[in-house]
C-alpha cells in the first residue's frame, strides 16, 4: 500500500509540474509574440519614415535643379540640419546654414540649401574617398 501511495504523490507531483511548466511556456510565448509585434509595427514605421525621407528628398534636389547642374547618376545625399550649432562649432561652412536647411552631397560639391527660401547658401568642393581595401 505504501508504494501506491508514493507513487500516486509522485504522479501528482509530476503533474504539478508539468502544468506549472505549461503555464510559464505559455506566458513566455505570450510575452515574445508581444515583443514581436511590437518590432512589426516598429518596423513599418521606420519603413514609412524612410520612403517619406526618400520623396522628402527627391523634392529638395527637384527644387535645387533649378538653380544647379546637379548629377543623377548617382543621386545626391540630403540632409537636413538639425543642430547647426554644432555642426558651426567642427566647421565655418555651416555659419550661413539654420535648422531646417539642407545639405547636399554630390561626388564632388557640398551644398547648403535653404528649402524655405528656395536659395542656394553655400557650394564648397568635396573628395570622398573610396574605403581603403583592408591589409594583411
Amino acid at each position: 500500500m505504501e508504494i501506491t501511495q508514493r507513487t500516486k504523490v509522485l504522479s501528482t507531483l509530476i503533474l504539478i509540474a508539468l502544468l506549472a511548466l505549461v503555464v510559464m511556456l505559455d506566458v513566455r510565448r505570450r510575452t515574445v509574440e508581444e515583443q514581436l509585434t511590437q518590432l512589426t509595427v516598429r518596423l513599418d514605421q521606420l519603413s514609412g519614415n524612410q520612403q517619406q525621407n526618400r520623396e522628402a528628398a527627391k523634392r529638395v534636389v527637384e527644387k535645387l535643379r533649378k538653380h544647379m547642374l546637379l548629377p543623377t547618376d548617382p543621386e545626391p545625399t540630403v540632409a537636413t540640419i538639425v543642430d547647426v550649432k554644432a555642426l558651426r562649432q567642427r566647421n565655418a561652412f555651416y555659419n550661413k546654414a539654420e535648422n531646417g536647411d539642407n545639405l547636399v552631397v554630390t561626388q564632388d560639391r557640398a551644398i547648403l540649401y535653404d528649402p524655405d527660401r528656395d536659395i542656394i547658401l553655400d557650394v564648397v568642393p568635396v573628395q570622398i574617398q573610396p574605403a581603403a581595401p583592408p591589409q594583411e
